[in-house]
């Protein structure tokens, strides 16, 4: 079989999970050509799937010795330190990634979250605008984009924000909740129930969408239809078992 062939039948293998598969397919053809730089970021890419950090951590090193100007390296080396929660790191390498290609949508994307849990709003929002810049149809920068708005109560550059990413994927109900939030946070409870409505038909068991329902009926004086939606939340809590404290 063919280098070529190996790997794409490794990367089938992870395109539907079979993730232990995939790194065993990639570790024989690394055997036979050990600096086949896109195979060891595939590698890298299922091993950090199955949670594997240290050896993807080290195929991506072992790529970025034989070509340092990978900047798809560069970020999943910053990926998998953002996804382990050290975000300070994770922006050195996604600045990395950056200094390489200016346009890696999903290198600006990542940073703007590191930012946003950092607490840094305003370098979030500048990542999220530049994921824009370089690619206007990607959904999950306008969401970002508008939970920071929507933190630091800008709730109609907010919705402007949700909207461009429903027109984009209407089929995600965090989408349509936080629509509702803001909708609800300016007073327009009945766009908010709407919204509300769209994100449940997609998720009926959204926990947020249904305490955020109850909330606005009760602003609209509809104690008794809140009662409903307060006894839903209830019975999915008690359905999903009792929590533990670790």
């Amino acid at each position: 079989m063919k280098r070529s062939d190996e790997k794409d039948k490794g990367m089938m293998y992870a395109s539907i999970g079979r993730y232990n598969e995939a790194v065993s397919i990639f570790d024989e053809t690394l055997e036979k050509n050990p600096d086949d730089v896109g195979v060891l970021m595939c590698r890298a890419g299922a091993l950090s799937r199955i949670g594997s950090f240290a050896k993807a951590l080290e195929s991506i090193e072992r790529a970025l010795v034989i070509d340092p100007l990978r900047a798809d390296a560069w970020f999943l080396k910053g990926l998998l330190f953002y996804q382990r929660g050290n975000l300070l790191k994770a922006l050195g390498y996604l600045e990395q990634a950056l200094d390489i290609d200016p346009g890696h949508a999903e290198a600006w994307c990542i940073s703007g979250n590191c930012y946003y849990y950092i607490g840094d709003f305003q370098k979030a929002l500048d990542c999220y605008e530049a994921t824009i810049r370089v690619e206007g149809e990607y959904p999950k920068a306008w969401y970002n984009k508008g939970v920071v708005l929507s933190d630091i109560r800008l709730y109609n550059e907010a919705l402007q924000c949700y909207d461009e990413a429903l027109r984009i994927n209407p089929g995600v109900a965090v989408v349509w909740t936080n629509k509702g939030y803001c909708m609800a946070m300016l007073g327009r409870y009945e766009e908010a129930l709407d919204c509300l409505d769209m994100a449940l038909d997609i998720n009926p068991e959204d926990v947020t969408a249904l305490n955020n329902k109850a909330a606005t009926l009760r602003r609209l004086g509809r104690e008794e239809e809140a009662a409903e939606y307060d006894e839903k939340v209830r019975e999915l809590m008690i359905a999903r078992g009792p929590h533990t404290v670790m």
